[in-house]
């Protein structure tokens, strides 16, 4: 069984087949009568036809889809299963047994009768259809044109054993419904069989009849059309005589055969007209079609003689073209005599065209080539085209190589077509000589060197085999290019080769994990360019061991993570303030906490926005200051955002961050502070006033008491002298009593200063 293109027509008809089949078993499990009929008045359809109907039509659909592991065997069971219930049935007809096979799987509980003596099996000409069908479908297996021819045969004898039953449905001859034996398949099991034989034949469209109905030509288009409407007709002229009978339209038997007869006539009339309307289209589209056929001849000859005049003048241009070539161009005759040279010819040789004309190939070519080398005759009869180098002698006698390209013609003539190649020799001798300065330079490289073709290294200089602890040998032209690179960065790296081998991206710059000859890692850096070199894509590139760099950046980034966290947790206010606009670029949570924002709003606002008017004057130049670190410690006002100041200390120290002049900054509120200052500094100066009256006062009452002090001095004298003296002890007590008047009134002053606010 071969699987061809999907036929549409196979598929729709599988499809409605095992439908029917599976409405029908479902009738007799479940004993519903209107299922097992399927049409109203009918006879019922039996369980085993039902089941092959659905056996055969699975194998129908299997052909339509690609074979997979199980599919031939599942077509030859499905058919095999079918084909064995057609037979077996068949045997029991022939040979009047009873297998049990018809009330295998339902029961038929219809009274046996003269119409149908076995209840559940099914009629005598469809187990010949069933058996037939599935020979046909088992000789679809083998892939013999013979056992095909076989196939289609049987197909078409159930076509026409299922289209005889429905005929004698339609005009009412229980002979044709029948087919020699009493009983008769349903009306819907005779329709499955003609439209499911039809299917199956389309599997071999190009074998039996079914090839006159699938052809494109005209006499299958026109077939396709007289068998539809002969389908018609009979089904018309059926459905006509059935209803003649049923009414009794007719008197008598001669006039309804009259009737149809005349009936019979017009449609076949019809039938002619239709199809004489559609050959005179297809004739008249013929006609058509020839008169553009002699049209395009008409074009063609045209064009043929457009084409001659052009291939002279095409000829006329090679000629030119010959003569105006940058290349030599010469022809040789089979002796090797010049026939023909161009004037770039002469130019290289330095001869004249009448010079060269009489000479032969050899006269022009270095005899020590010659020597060695001489003109074989394969070239001489070359029957295509041969390049080499040739050492040929000017006419000065100068030497130089040439590069030949030798043509031989049908008429022996022998065209070649030379270059003076001095030029690109000494170029190659220069590039030589560049490459062996490249390798020397490579070899003693720092940086790894790598060329790499088709996967795999075809150089590597001593120091990029040093990096992977490899010889070079051990590398070049063995190990494909993923060896050296750890598996994690791999897919990473195959895509930065598929991408310069398909010219997606002309070089690449990465960073990659290496994988070392001892199974070690190592950070390497790879730079690779896309080239072309010796008709191969190649990628040329250059690598740097970059583990320290790794390790150092790994350092800075975890010093950086500290750095950051310090800034961030850090409980005093800090800030990054750009020196240029003066505008925050980092603040941590301490700070907007103190004044009172949130840190995405300080992140869009300008420093100035926290100075008072006083201050913003001189805001700008001392940020423009220039410094070098260290910045002197500021005292000043600061606004929040709910417009209360406070005094800040302001310690800071100019960096540059990002490539930009930064002012790093902390922020102490020392608003408490200053107002405990100021109260300190007023108290003071209550103390000072104080201590200012004090001595003022004790000023005063000292020349209060030197005064009494010296009289009592001078008394006491004098009373020493003359201690009876009543007198002077009198001015003793007043002098005593006005001392300890000062000294009271001295008490009641110093009572009055208070040193509190």
């Amino acid at each position: 069984m071969e699987q061809g293109q999907k036929n549409r027509t196979i598929i729709i008809t599988s499809l409605l087949t095992i439908v029917a089949g599976i409405v029908v078993m479902a009738g007799w499990i479940y004993d519903i009568p209107a299922l097992e009929t399927m049409i109203h008045g009918f006879v019922a359809m039996s369980f085993n036809s039902a089941l092959c109907l659905v056996l055969f039509a699975c194998a129908l659909l299997i052909t339509q889809y690609p074979p997979g592991k199980h599919s031939n065997l599942i077509f030859f069971i499905l058919s095999l299963l079918g084909t064995l219930i057609g037979l077996v049935t068949l045997s029991q007809d022939l040979f009047h047994y009873n297998s049990g096979l018809d009330q295998l799987f339902v029961t038929d509980k219809t009274r046996p009768s003269y119409d149908f003596p076995y209840p559940g099996r099914m009629a005598f000409n469809a187990s010949i259809c069933f058996t037939l069908l599935g020979l046909g479908f088992i000789a679809l297996i083998p892939k013999k044109r013979i056992f095909n021819l076989l196939s289609q045969t049987f197909f078409h004898l159930v076509t026409i054993l299922s289209a005889t039953a429905l005929i004698g449905y339609l005009y009412g001859v229980s002979f044709f419904r029948v087919v020699l034996y009493r009983t008769s398949m349903a009306t819907h099991t005779a329709v499955l069989f003609f439209i499911l034989s039809i299917a199956a034949s389309l599997l071999n469209p190009e074998i039996g009849i079914t090839q006159l109905f699938t052809g494109k030509r005209v006499g299958n288009q026109m077939a396709r059309r007289l068998f539809t409407l002969m389908i018609l007709m009979i089904i018309v002229f059926g459905s006509l005589t059935n209803q003649t009978h049923r009414f009794q339209a007719f008197s008598s038997l001669d006039i309804g055969v009259s009737v149809l007869a005349v009936c019979f006539l017009l449609v076949s009339l019809l039938l002619i007209w239709n199809t004489a309307n559609w050959l005179n289209k297809v004739d008249k589209q013929r006609s058509k079609a020839e008169e553009e056929v002699k049209w395009m001849n008409l074009e063609l000859e045209k064009i043929v003689e457009e084409r001659t005049a052009e291939f002279q003048k095409s000829e006329e241009k090679y000629h030119s073209l010959i003569e105006q070539a940058s290349d030599a161009i010469y022809v040789l005759d089979f002796r090797g005599n010049f026939a023909d040279v161009n004037a770039s010819m002469c130019k290289m040789m330095g001869y004249t065209c009448e010079e060269l004309l009489h000479m032969q190939i050899e006269m022009i070519i270095d005899p020590e080539e010659l020597k060695h080398d001489p003109i074989p005759a394969r070239i001489k009869h070359a029957a295509q085209s041969t390049i080499r180098e040739r050492r040929f002698i000017r006419k000065d006698r100068s030497v130089f190589t040439a590069e030949v390209n030798v043509k031989k013609f049908a008429d022996d003539r022998t065209m070649v077509i030379a270059r003076d190649i001095t030029g690109r020799k000494k170029m190659e001798t220069e590039l030589r000589e560049a490459e062996l300065k490249f390798r020397t330079i490579a070899d003693k490289s720092i940086v790894g060197v790598y060329i790499v073709q088709r996967g795999k290294f075809v150089y590597i200089n001593p120091r990029f085999a040093e990096v992977f602890g490899y010889e070079p040998e051990e590398l070049i032209g063995t190990f494909s290019v993923e060896t050296i690179i750890h598996e994690s960065y791999r897919q990473t790296v195959t895509e930065n080769v598929r991408l310069r081998v398909e010219g997606d991206v002309e070089s690449v710059h990465y960073e990659a994990l290496g994988l070392r000859k001892d199974g070690t890692t190592n950070w390497v850096e790879f730079y690779g360019t896309r080239t072309i070199l010796g008709n191969e894509i190649t990628i040329i590139g250059s690598l740097i061991d970059i583990t320290e760099r790794k390790k150092t950046e790994e350092e800075l980034k975890t010093s950086e993570q500290k750095y950051k966290l310090l800034f961030e947790s850090n409980p005093s206010p800090m800030w990054m303030i750009a020196k240029d606009d003066l505008s925050i670029i980092a603040v941590n949570d301490a700070a907007a906490r103190l004044y009172g924002y949130s840190k995405e709003e300080l992140l869009c606002m300008n420093v100035s926005a926290f100075r008072t008017k006083d201050d913003l004057e001189s805001l700008p130049e001392r940020y423009r200051r220039d410094t070098e670190g260290y910045v002197e410690p500021l005292v000043i006002k600061h606004i929040k955002k709910n417009g209360t100041t406070m005094f800040v200390e302001i310690i800071a120290y100019d960096i540059v961050f990002e490539g930009r002049p930064v002012r790093l900054s902390l922020t102490n509120d020392i608003t408490d502070r200053k107002n405990a200052e100021e109260n300190l500094k007023k108290a003071y100066e209550r103390i000072q006033s104080h201590i200012e009256s004090i001595k003022d006062m004790a000023w005063k009452q000292s020349h209060l008491i030197r005064s009494p002090l010296a009289n009592l001095k001078g008394l006491t004298s004098l009373l020493k002298e003359d201690p009876l003296e009543t007198t002077i002890f009198d001015h003793i007590q007043t002098e005593l009593n006005r001392m300890d008047t000062i000294l009271i009134e001295m008490a009641d002053e110093a009572s009055d200063h208070d040193f509190d606010d």
